[in-house]
């Protein structure tokens, strides 16, 4: 096995926060990191030992037609690009007599499953949802899962990222810094999270340990809506509580609303049983 100084690892979507902040969480462990762009060539690839695929538009905010569109072609059809020069690369050094093997690792999201249910889902678990962020996950691990003959394959079904450096925590956090108690929704979706620091600590587990197969990026415990913001109004000491109903969340933001005002229950039980342990299985901010 290479040493981490020897070890290239290519990352795509490494402009935006999880990107940034696994590249130099990365290179401060030890690890040669590539920053691959959407122009990415195959002469790119055949740099790297591994890959870490994060591209992909945001999903918060008004899902026009057209973003939609933005949303799933950003992730599946890089995907499949980058699978296709995988492929291509593995095929080329076989022909040189190079016996390279490659570790794509590749994110996904927890909202791939059934969503307002109190089911708790694990890995094995295959009950998954059928709305546009569901089959948007589906198609994102297939494109992933086709060179998983040839290559080691990774999917890391993220939950909602926590930091203090961006994300959904800061647009939380927000109004309670005005002493209101803002609630989405009913209040009783659930929220599978993860923080940041855990979710960099998992990827560069996955690398270091070879790790293929799915894994549920989400700390032990979800919460509900509510709950978070009972944390983070006793933080703050909020005096005025704000319910945002469903209809209105709607009005306002269109289908997008469904991030704010469903979720679901997993549990990390392949990243568990590996030997990971998680620095903050608990949310705290």
């Amino acid at each position: 096995m290479k040493s981490k100084l020897n070890k290239k690892i290519g990352i795509t979507g490494s402009s935006g926060l999880i990107g940034r902040s696994l590249k130099d969480a990365l290179e401060k462990n030890g690890f040669n990191v590539i920053t691959l762009n959407r122009a990415f060539t195959i002469n790119d690839i055949s740099e790297c030992d591994v890959i870490v695929n994060l591209a992909g538009a945001n999903i918060s905010g008004r899902w026009t037609k057209n973003y939609k569109k933005e949303i799933f072609s950003s992730r599946i059809e890089t995907t499949k690009k980058l699978t296709d020069y995988i492929a291509k690369q593995i095929e080329n050094n076989k022909s040189d007599g190079i016996n390279k093997e490659f570790q794509l690792i590749n994110a996904s999201a927890t909202g791939i499953y059934l969503s307002d249910t109190d089911r708790i889902h694990t890995e094995s678990n295959n009950e998954y949802g059928n709305d546009f962020l569901a089959e948007v996950c589906k198609a994102w691990e297939q494109a992933a899962t086709q060179i998983s003959s040839v290559a080691k394959v990774a999917i890391l079904r993220f939950g909602v990222v926590i930091t203090p450096a961006g994300g959904a925590l800061p647009k939380m956090v927000m109004p309670a810094k005005f002493g209101l108690k803002l609630i989405l929704g009913s209040g009783n979706q659930k929220i599978s999270w993860i923080s940041l620091e855990d979710l960099l600590r998992g990827i560069i587990f996955i690398i270091e340990n070879r790790e293929e197969g799915i894994f549920n990026f989400t700390a032990p415990g979800s919460l509900t809506y509510r709950a978070v913001t009972d944390i983070i109004s006793h933080r703050y000491r909020c005096f005025l509580k704000i319910r945002v109903p469903d209809s209105i969340l709607k009005l306002l933001i269109g289908e997008g609303s469904k991030v704010l005002t469903s979720g679901n229950i997993t549990y990390p039980e392949r990243l568990i049983q590996s030997g990971f342990s998680f620095n903050k299985p608990l949310f705290d901010i």
